[in-house]
Order: structure tokens, then C-alpha cells, then sequence
């Protein structure tokens, strides 16, 4: 696939190593066309071009998981209708998340896909929470959170986090703060009822929180304060690398100074670079926007993938 002749629009990314960036993506010309499509890039980057792989299924979001037994890792990559694909060394395989009737075809679509612990985690409307074992089995643990089917109130998580998996935020629709310690989920009180996209653990357990309109809160099940951004945009990610925190919209990329007031990073790159989401691992922070994804080991010199 020639990368300077198709127009894509990026979705999502993750870091995989050092070496290795991973990301999903959409053809232009086929979803103007109507046409349902995603594209898997492999960034290698220290042998370019990169390596794609087409789908004929819209697909949002990746993560990565270990296989046991020295078995190397596993892509795990998601549609919001809770099709599924998964990638090995050996091949590639695709099925639903759960069976119709009991899944995302009821309760609605699933927004976010994370690696936690030994588990990736799956949330999304109708409070949803599915965790897929290293074996490679999905289990609900959604029980307290799931919206009783018949009722028509819109709820959901947008996002998951968590340092381990014993200790599990997430966030959503209304404001909606939840927590799950040691596998019970308990409804934490909010400061607010805007719509929350990001949710992060810091390495000292404080939670960053972020939305609509600017908003930013951080603190933990106990407390939180709320932080004035001076941001009117959807804060959309937010990651920790290098002992700072990073937040993303549609258009910039900030960085949290001492006074946690957002600072705009200079990636000094070539024009406007588009932003929105943010994944980190092995020393490499990635950004990816509908337009970019581009990488820094050190939060100050930038590359760009595209």
C-alpha cells in the first residue's frame, strides 16, 4: 500500500516497544463513499515503510496483551459494535465480544479498549465492562454498573484506567465517576455532570479526570479538585510520561506545568498538527490525531509518523 496516495483519517494508537507504534485507521475516499473500513498500520521505526492490513469492518480502538507462557503478544483490536479482532504471530481471527441479545447490540456501543494488568479491558455505553483473560476469554464485570435494560436514561463510560487491576476508574456520560476495588464497583461522588472522555492513574495513584469544555479535575475516591484549564475545547486523552502529565484536544497538545495549568507543547513540526489521543510505553509518548500520529522519547523533539 503506497502511504503517500491514500488520504487516512487516524483513530486510535498504541505503543507495542520502542521500535514498534501500531495504529488504526479509516481510508477518506471510502468512508465518504459509505463504505465501512479500517485499516491496521504497523510503524516500524527503525525500518520504514510501514506494514497495513485492511478490514471491511469499522474499527475504533487496540490494545495489546501478552501471551502466556513466553508466547509473545497479542493485538486486540474493536469495533464499537463489540466485533472484535485479534492478531498473533500465527494469524489473525475475528468474533463478537458477547453473544447477541446480551451485549452492545442492547446496552449500545463501546467506547474505549485498554490493557490492565494481565487484562484488557472493554467499556462503553450502559455502564458496560468486559475483561478478556490471557487465555483469551471475555468476562462481564459490569455487575452494580450495568443500566437495567429498559430503562432509557443515556449512560455509559467513555474511558477505563488503572495501574493494576485492582484498582479500576472510570468515567463517562453525566459526570459519572466509578471505582472498582478489588472487583465491587461503587459510584463515587462528582463535582460535576459534563460528559467525561479520559480518565488516568498516576504512578502515586491520583486520578486525572477530563471532559467536555475544558474540564479537568484530579484527586481520588476520597476528594478531587477541580482544575480551571482556561480550555474551552473536549479535553479528549490524557497520559503521563517523563513526570508529566499531557492533555489532548482535537488541535493541541498541553503539558501540566507545577501550577497544573495546561501549557501548549511546540512539536516544531511542519503546520498545524492534529491531536486527540494519547498512549505511552517503553519511553515512547504517542500522539495521534485525525490527520498525525507522532512520537518523543523525551516530550520535547517530535517526529511524525505520517
Amino acid at each position: 500500500m503506497s502511504f503517500e496516495k491514500n488520504h487516512f483519517s487516524y483513530l486510535h494508537g498504541v505503543v507495542q516497544s520502542r521500535t514498534t507504534i501500531r495504529a488504526v485507521a479509516q481510508i477518506d475516499q471510502l468512508t465518504e463513499q459509505g463504505a465501512a473500513n479500517a485499516t491496521l498500520i504497523k510503524w516500524n521505526l527503525s525500518s520504514p515503510p510501514p506494514a497495513a492490513f485492511n478490514l471491511a469492518w469499522y474499527c475504533t480502538r487496540m490494545a495489546i496483551q501478552k501471551v502466556p507462557r513466553g508466547g509473545g503478544i497479542e493485538l486486540i483490536y474493536m469495533g464499537p459494535d463489540g466485533h472484535m479482532g485479534y492478531g498473533t504471530a500465527n494469524g489473525d481471527s475475528e468474533a463478537p465480544i458477547w453473544p447477541a441479545g446480551e451485549g452492545p447490540d442492547v446496552y449500545g456501543v463501546l467506547r474505549d479498549l485498554q490493557g490492565i494488568g494481565d487484562g484488557v479491558y472493554a467499556v462503553g455505553m450502559g455502564r458496560q465492562v468486559y475483561r478478556r483473560d490471557p487465555s483469551g476469554a471475555w468476562q462481564r464485570k459490569d455487575a452494580g454498573t450495568l443500566q437495567d435494560r429498559e430503562l432509557m436514561d443515556v449512560v455509559g463510560f467513555n474511558a477505563i484506567h488503572g495501574l493494576d487491576e485492582a484498582d479500576l476508574y472510570a468515567v463517562g456520560y453525566a459526570g459519572e465517576v466509578w471505582r472498582c476495588g478489588n472487583g465491587r464497583w461503587e459510584h463515587l461522588d462528582s463535582p460535576t455532570n459534563v460528559i467525561l472522555n479520559a480518565v488516568h492513574m498516576l504512578p502515586d495513584r491520583r486520578v486525572v479526570v477530563a471532559g467536555k469544555n475544558g474540564f479537568l479535575m484530579i484527586g481520588s475516591a476520597s476528594a478531587w479538585k477541580v482544575v480551571e484549564t482556561g480550555l474551552d475545547a473536549q479535553i479528549w486523552d490524557v497520559q503521563y510520561f517523563n513526570d508529566d502529565i499531557y492533555l489532548a484536544t482535537s488541535n493541541a497538545l498541553y503539558r501540566l506545568d507545577a501550577h497544573h495549568v495546561p501549557q501548549q507543547v511546540d512539536m516544531r513540526l511542519c503546520g498545524p498538527v492534529t491531536c486527540g489521543q494519547l498512549h505511552a510505553g517503553d519511553g515512547i509518548l504517542l500522539s495521534t490525531g485525525r490527520k498525525h500520529q507522532c512520537w518523543s522519547d523525551d516530550g520535547s523533539v517530535w517526529h511524525d509518523l505520517t
